[in-house]
Formats: structure tokens, C-alpha cells, sequence
């Protein structure tokens, strides 16, 4: 079964991108009186809604069967399971494979401020250590949960686990 990732706030920054773009353009259609500005405005928007679509729709990582499908503003690639050598998750997730590398555009690192939170303080405190303690578990921040690029490298390694 076919499982797509793609964080739902990019839909929300669609939305708002869109919901500008259509804005200035029935300000172009209402107020503007020359037919040029309002030709190149109007084709302004387009390419504006364009981009908006490119950067917040269309990127996506899908994990099928028996490969990995990146799809990225204005590429699309299939890795084999099989040939991810390693999951890089530092500023987005890169996937090291055999074929080279590949940044997923849908993956990149967020919500530093609440891991640290999270990790220095837990749930209002209760984390704390009374003493110090040798053990201190320490997590890159990309590779957390609580980021988009260490959810995503958790679903691949998890899938490449099933396949082995």
C-alpha cells in the first residue's frame, strides 16, 4: 500500500498564497484603468499561482512497495529501497543512495524552539534530572519526531525494516 507524505501546513500556506494571489487580481481587474498594467498584473498572478502551486501542492514523498518516489517542485524520482545507502536529516531530509543524492522538499527540519523546549524541560518540568547524570540522551533535532525531516526518515527506515 502506497503512503504519501506531505505536511498539511503546506496546504494551509497554499491557501494563503492563493487567497493573496486572487486578491491582487481582482484589485488589478477592479481598479487598474490601463489594459497593459492590468494584462501584466493579471499574467503576473498566473505565474505567482504557478509558483505557489510548485512550492506548497505539488511536493510530495510517496513510499510504495518496492520504492521511494520524491517528488519535488519541478523533478519527480523513484530510489529502490534497496539502494538508499544512508538518510541525511541536517537541514532537509537527503536521501544517499546509489544513484547519488536527493533533498525532499516536503521534509525540512521545524519546530526548533519546541524541541528544545521539549527536550530540556519535558512536560512542564517533570523531565528534569535531580542530578546530573551520565546518560543524557542526545537527538539531533532534524532527526526528532517533532520535525517533518526526522518523521519522514522514520517512515523510510521503517519500510526498509519490513523489506529486510
Amino acid at each position: 500500500m502506497n503512503e504519501t507524505f506531505r505536511p498539511r501546513s503546506n496546504f494551509v500556506w497554499a491557501g494563503v498564497s492563493f487567497i493573496l494571489i486572487v486578491l491582487f487580481a481582482v484589485n488589478s481587474i477592479l481598479v487598474v484603468a490601463n489594459t497593459a498594467q492590468r494584462f501584466f498584473e493579471i499574467l503576473l498572478c498566473l505565474m505567482l499561482g504557478v509558483s505557489a502551486y510548485l512550492i506548497w501542492v505539488r511536493p510530495k514523498l510517496v513510499l510504495r512497495e518496492e520504492m521511494i518516489e520524491v517528488v519535488n517542485p519541478l523533478r519527480t524520482e523513484f530510489i529502490a529501497y534497496a539502494n538508499v545507502l544512508e538518510l541525511d536529516t541536517k537541514w532537509t531530509l537527503t536521501i544517499i543512495h546509489t544513484g547519488g543524492k536527493t533533498k525532499v522538499w516536503v521534509a525540512p527540519i521545524s519546530g526548533k524552539r519546541g524541541w528544545i523546549a521539549e527536550k530540556k524541560f519535558g512536560w512542564y518540568g517533570s523531565g528534569l534530572p535531580l542530578t546530573d547524570s551520565k546518560n543524557t540522551d542526545t537527538q539531533m533535532m532534524s532527526e526528532s519526531l517533532n520535525s517533518f525531516s526526522g518523521q519522514a526518515a522514520y517512515l523510510i527506515r521503517e519500510r526498509i525494516k519490513r523489506i529486510h
